[in-house]
């Protein structure tokens, strides 16, 4: 198939759909790329990618189209300039497309209005769309503070809703999702289906076994938004840091990192470590550190029909996950024994949680982890689905 993929998000920036879309080439398919400049997560435009550097590129049997992109910076003014510059160029650049590709995939992350260049080039040239969706929309703007009752959140609605109802199949990541999209405006009849994240290949390959010591080091690793409640691991560390043993490592960067890093200081934390976004190779060297991977997310109705895709990096690499999140992940981690859970923002608890795990305890979830993943979310699986799904709108 020669395949046509739009994402706004693409590498250098880590996001899966670069391994996938390298996947998906390594099997013969012809695959383009049309992303925007990378900016993401620290907002600003990357070193080499200014002034035209590098917006075609080759990497991996993957054409790679770049289109203007305003960076994201910091605040509401500049995430909304973001959020619409992409589609507003990239749909200039469709128009220089041929009618070359067989299917277009869209890689839906925020924002929904990534997916028009997608949908424009589908309309020219009579093609079929299938989405992958892993950020819910409308619903997602909770995460910023905007209320469901607000203008701002019923105007998106409309957006999302000609957007979803446009494609003619998606995937989506949580089952909880199917519902929700078929609900909005003109969506009912829509073909949805589930297809569960996987993880980057790296997680995969890499031997992540711990060495048996006296510590207990609990790693998160991904984005430090306002939606990951990192207050809630921060507070919880404050409770158990008598306990001399336990040290908490945060991996990651995002809009919530300086107000995260300022509660720390003011509790007084020495058993809380900030790193930078590592290269893979010290992310493998520290999940290799890690006893048990933490999981987090706000409580609000959006986050609870969300499995963050780290959960799945996590069982890749035979991590016990600790979690204090409620709904479908909550549920994921129980039914699986992957690890310990409680409701999100519950510091209190997420802290006895903490400090009663055992290491004999932690070693069954990280094997019933690894498992799992294998068995059910790994890559292989992931692109066979895709591919039969790309090849069904086809048909």
């Amino acid at each position: 198939m020669k395949i046509l993929i739009v994402s706004q998000g693409y590498w250098p920036e880590n996001f899966r759909i670069s391994s996938i879309a390298e996947y998906l080439a390594l099997l013969g398919h012809k695959v383009t790329v049309l992303t925007g400049l990378p900016n993401y997560p620290k907002g600003k435009i990357y070193d080499g990618y200014k002034s035209h550097e590098n917006w075609t590129q080759n990497k991996n049997r993957v054409q790679i189209i770049r289109a203007k992109t305003i960076a994201r910076r910091h605040g509401p003014f500049f995430r909304i300039l973001n959020y619409w510059s992409f589609p507003h160029y990239a749909s200039k650049l469709i128009k220089k497309l041929d009618n070359d590709f067989d299917v277009v995939l869209i890689n839906e992350l925020s924002p929904i209005m990534s997916a028009i260049p997608g949908l424009k080039y589908a309309k020219k040239y009579n093609k079929k769309v299938l989405m992958y969706e892993m950020d819910l929309w409308p619903e997602s703007l909770l995460a910023g503070g905007i209320s469901n009752k607000s203008l701002v959140y019923k105007h998106y609605k409309k957006v999302a809703s000609k957007i979803y109802s446009s494609c003619d199949k998606i995937l989506v990541s949580t089952k909880e999702h199917i519902q929700y999209i078929k609900n909005l405006p003109n969506c009912e009849e829509l073909s949805i289906d589930y297809l569960p994240q996987c993880a980057d290949p790296v997680f995969e390959e890499n031997d992540f076994r711990t060495e048996e010591n006296d510590f207990l080091d609990l790693v998160f690793a991904g984005n430090v938004g306002v939606s990951q409640s990192l207050e809630t691991i921060i507070k919880a560390a404050d409770i158990v840091k008598h306990d001399k043993r336990i040290k908490f490592h945060i991996v990651g960067s995002g809009s919530a990192l300086k107000n995260v890093i300022e509660l720390a200081n003011e509790l007084k934390l020495d058993n809380v470590v900030f790193y930078n976004n590592l290269e893979i190779q010290d992310m493998v060297n520290l999940y290799k550190l890690a006893d048990g991977m933490l999981v987090t997310l706000e409580n609000k109705s959006y986050a609870n029909m969300t499995i963050p895709g780290k959960v799945q990096s996590y069982m890749a690499a035979g991590k016990p996950i600790i979690g204090a999140i409620s709904g479908s992940c909550n549920s994921f981690i129980k039914d699986n024994e992957i690890g310990r859970v409680c409701e999100a923002e519950d510091y209190q608890s997420f802290a006895d949680i903490i400090l009663n795990l055992k290491k004999d305890e932690l070693v069954k979830y990280g094997q019933n982890s690894k498992k799992m993943y294998f068995e059910k979310f790994n890559m292989k699986n992931f692109i066979n689905t895709l591919v039969e799904s790309l090849k069904d709108i086809i048909r």
